[in-house]
């Protein structure tokens, strides 16, 4: 089955109408997060949608580009659950005592989610494509399966250097995979996504393909 096309104008559009307002502060709405329910059972995250704030810094960390808009096509496209920051807040991926990571446990407790993808973003100078972070393999729940087929759908279009656990493990800190897999007992993998695989007005080719092999992977799961 082919996945649905990408609209690489509507990508453009969601990312400059939610995420980057206010120099990708985001826009303020009451929540710092927004959930896109879904009828498959993954949730897709982005905590690092727009800036974030690590306690002792001066200013909000960086976001990382285009992972909240990526949350969003794979909700609509294939009916996945989708979570994403909104607004400034505590960093998710650092700190557990966030709203982002409340919100978090309280959707994993009411809803039948099988996995959490924790989308993330890379520096183009990377060697690789993505990392899969699986806290070497500990946030797998020995469910190894959904690695396996995760790599698969991504090199099936084309994706190569997809490495595992190289440089960003997840297990460092307190990070969202981390969060998931060991306090709520659900396997997770953080993906960090090199900026050439997520930016559709330089890269719309390569956008093209991340996002038809998370389709791919979503389906085949379902």
């Amino acid at each position: 089955m082919e996945q649905p096309a990408i609209d690489v104008a509507a990508a453009l559009k969601i990312e400059e109408q939610l995420f980057k307002p206010n120099g990708y502060r985001g826009v303020e709405s009451g929540a710092s997060y927004t959930i896109l329910p879904g009828s498959v059972p993954i949730l897709v995250s982005a905590p690092h949608a727009v800036k974030h704030i690590r306690k002792g810094n001066t200013e909000p960390k960086e976001e990382d580009e285009y992972t909240g808009t990526v949350a969003r096509l794979l909700h609509a496209s294939m009916g996945c659950w989708a979570m994403h920051a909104t607004a400034v807040d505590l960093d998710p991926n650092f700190y557990d005592d966030c709203a982002y990571k409340d919100a978090l446990r309280e959707l994993l407790k009411k809803e039948p989610i099988r996995l959490v993808l924790d989308l993330h973003g890379a520096a183009e100078w990377r060697a690789f494509n993505i990392d899969l972070g699986t806290c070497r393999g500990d946030s797998l729940l020995d469910q190894g399966e959904y690695l396996e087929d995760l790599i698969l759908s991504l090199q099936d279009e084309g994706i190569q250097s997809v490495f595992v656990d190289s440089v960003f493990t997840a297990e460092a800190q307190s990070t969202v995979t981390r969060f998931v897999s060991e306090q709520l007992g659900i396997p997770a993998v953080q993906l960090e996504i090199n900026r050439r695989l997520r930016d559709p007005e330089q890269n719309p080719a390569y956008f093209s393909v991340l996002i038809k092999g998370l389709q791919s992977f979503i389906r085949d799961l379902d």
